[in-house]
């Protein structure tokens, strides 16, 4: 599997073992919070258990939205079941030199406490356009491998990011975000810079991230390669 996208199932994992709201079953994992749109995902997908997705998500055990690394056969089995794509993201990694450095920004704090949680919610929901809980946030403050950051414009919290360390040291960056109005003032950008600062920190060897169309050019400038796709499919 990508490296990008076994850290990306790694960190949807942690998600749900500190919420409570994390499944495993045969053949498949599954993040399915109760009431809450986000993180609801399926993922780690073995190809014999495919038949059996669509009853186990019609009976309300699972989520709708199954993430594959990309993978002709997998994708090919899916589509027969009757699942259509919805998004594809590019999975990227980094490799950390000693010739890349980044500088903090003070506007950029992070969050210790249940406040910074509900800003940091209300930031990601209208960053991202759906609705992200305080109680699905809360839990990440107490986690050892999670960092949540969110940048001050002004009087106002407009934008956010997540590092978080996996099992093996690498780091990658999520949620990162900026409400739909401050956009273009470059808070994503530093955002961005803030949460590489503290990987570097960390002397994390390889960064990784999955972006969309439009942000992965951004990415690559800054040194992120291009690793392959992760695939969202929905019934």
């Amino acid at each position: 599997m990508i490296p990008a996208i076994q850290h990306q199932f790694e960190f949807w994992r942690h998600l749900g073992q500190m919420g409570g709201y994390f499944n495993q079953y045969e053949g498949v994992s599954s993040l399915f919070p109760k009431d809450t749109t986000w993180p609801s995902k399926i993922f780690d997908l073995k190809e014999h258990h495919i038949i059996g997705l669509k009853n186990k998500i019609a009976s309300y055990q699972l989520a709708k939205s199954v993430a594959v690394e990309e993978n002709e056969t997998l994708e090919n089995l899916l589509q027969a079941q009757g699942f259509r794509q919805t998004s594809s993201v590019a999975a990227m990694t980094m490799h950390n030199t000693a010739e890349v450095e980044y500088a903090n920004y003070p506007e950029i704090e992070k969050v210790m406490d249940a406040f910074g949680a509900k800003m940091f919610a209300k930031v990601a929901s209208k960053s991202f356009g759906y609705t992200i809980y305080e109680s699905t946030i809360a839990p990440l403050i107490h986690s050892k491998k999670v960092q949540l950051f969110i940048g001050r414009y002004q009087r106002d919290y407009v934008s956010c990011g997540i590092v978080f360390q996996d099992s093996i040291g690498d780091f990658g960056l999520h949620m990162i975000g900026t409400k739909r109005k401050f956009r273009g003032f470059g808070l994503g950008k530093k955002m961005t810079k803030h949460l590489l600062a503290t990987a570097l920190k960390n002397d994390s060897e390889f960064i990784h991230l999955v972006a969309s169309k439009l942000g992965a050019p951004i990415y690559h400038k800054l040194g992120f390669q291009h690793q392959g796709y992760l695939k969202s499919y929905t019934i």
